[in-house]
């Protein structure tokens, strides 16, 4: 099934209906996971802190989809990382469509057929925002694991644009943060900018980790 194409004036980005087909396969991945990772954590699936519902069949993008036999091979930990991303992934695109109720139990099988994106400006602000935190977080995760990073070149000039970054993640200082929590939380940023990355840069190729890389600087 084609779909439509953005007519602005770049031709930059991806038009509504393509970014909310691709919505709807995130969606099914994320509900897989979300099955996997409670039956593997032994709760129902209804009691899972995600509520999104299934959304149906999948009719475009398919080869996005996970693969249940793939998945069944996952080692739990991949699982949960897996979760994690393609939770950002979900988040995002609920953003971009700018919706009012938490991403919780959202879902894109319910939006209208006119509905609209997010655009202009607030997507190079929104960009820059999660860059800066992702850039953040992986700075943090090598200053904790590196123990060479303390005495190379450019870590005064790393820990300064840190220290300009003020930013909670799971409602505390990302100092406070365990290291399992800055890899959960470097999982969602990074399948948050691979997502945005995605919907406004028609060059971009779904599921290229390179959507997911940050620059030396955070800004």
């Amino acid at each position: 099934m084609d779909l439509p194409v953005q007519n602005t004036a770049d031709g930059a980005g991806r038009s509504a209906a393509q970014v909310r087909a691709m919505a709807l396969a995130v969606q099914a991945n994320l509900v897989q996971l979300k099955v996997a990772d409670a039956k593997r954590r032994g709760i129902p699936s209804d009691k899972h802190n995600i509520r999104v519902p299934a959304p149906g069949f999948v009719r475009n993008f398919r080869e996005t989809l996970i693969d249940h036999a793939i998945l069944a091979t996952y080692p739990d930990e991949h699982v949960i990382l897996r979760l994690r991303e393609i939770w950002g992934q979900f988040c995002l695109l609920h953003w971009l469509f700018q919706q009012d109720a938490p991403p919780e139990s959202g879902n894109f099988a319910a939006l209208a057929p006119d509905v609209t994106l997010r655009c202009g400006p607030v997507l190079d602000v929104k960009h820059d925002e999660v860059h800066a935190i992702l850039w953040l977080l992986r700075f943090e995760q090598r200053r904790r694991l590196d123990p060479e990073y303390s005495r190379a070149p450019d870590f005064a000039e790393h820990d300064r644009l840190a220290q300009q970054i003020t930013v909670k993640i799971y409602n505390k200082p990302i100092a406070k943060c365990t290291n399992e929590e800055l890899l959960h939380a470097a999982c969602e940023y990074a399948g948050m900018l691979a997502a945005l990355r995605w919907a406004t840069r028609r060059i971009e190729t779904w599921g290229d980790k390179s959507a997911m890389l940050v620059t030396d600087r955070p800004f």
